[in-house]
């Protein structure tokens, strides 16, 4: 019988430390052949589009044997996702997850095994282009891999620069996240994260 996690169990379970250590994981896997990921495909009917996403891991210990598949709708401006976790074996449904949250980690965890590889040790200031909800993960992630000491956050509107601010002070400790009025002054960093269109 396979599992359901909904929306409040992957909150409730995933950190970002199992997010970064699944997805560097996944592409050193990747990188040696033994997983697969095909590129997001779409489908389009009247006034909705369903896209998937689906990879497999052959043979490593803790994903040994597995296939997957992210599958997600838009319909009038709202989407809603969700992953299906199969044994490779079987083919075996194991679970099925609501999946908003377990891909803004991820997406998040992507940018902080990068920041970890990429950037240099003593980088300590972050700036960051976008307050969105891709935005929490993103921080959350690349404060997971250096010892950020300041963030400088800018966004189109200034109430969500500072929301975005109080809120992830709250959530990573960050005693010394602010906002700033330009692009320009957020560029002023040693790590720039940009999550906005």
């Amino acid at each position: 019988m396979p599992i359901f996690l909904t929306e409040q169990d992957v909150t409730n379970l995933l950190t970002m430390e199992d997010a970064l250590a699944a997805v560097e994981a996944a592409f050193k896997l990747q990188a040696t052949g033994e997983a697969t990921n095909e590129p997001r495909r779409r489908v389009r009917t009247q006034g909705s589009v369903l896209m998937t996403m689906s990879g497999a891991v052959s043979n490593f210990a803790e994903f040994k044997g597995l296939l997957g598949l992210k599958s997600y709708t838009v319909a009038r401006g709202q989407a809603r996702f969700y992953v299906s976790l199969f044994d490779a074996m079987t083919g075996e449904l194991l679970a099925f997850i609501e999946a908003d949250k377990l891909g803004q980690m991820r997406t998040g965890a992507a940018s902080g095994v990068a920041t970890k590889y990429l950037a240099r040790a003593d980088a300590k200031i972050a700036g960051i282009y976008g307050t969105g909800w891709q935005a929490q993960s993103q921080l959350a992630a690349v404060c997971a891999v250096r010892q950020i000491e300041e963030v400088k956050v800018f966004s189109r509107k200034p109430e969500n620069r500072e929301s975005f601010c109080r809120q992830m002070a709250a959530e990573l400790n960050l005693t010394n996240i602010h906002p700033v009025e330009s692009g320009e002054a957020a560029a002023d960093a040693d790590i720039l994260i940009t999550i906005t269109s």
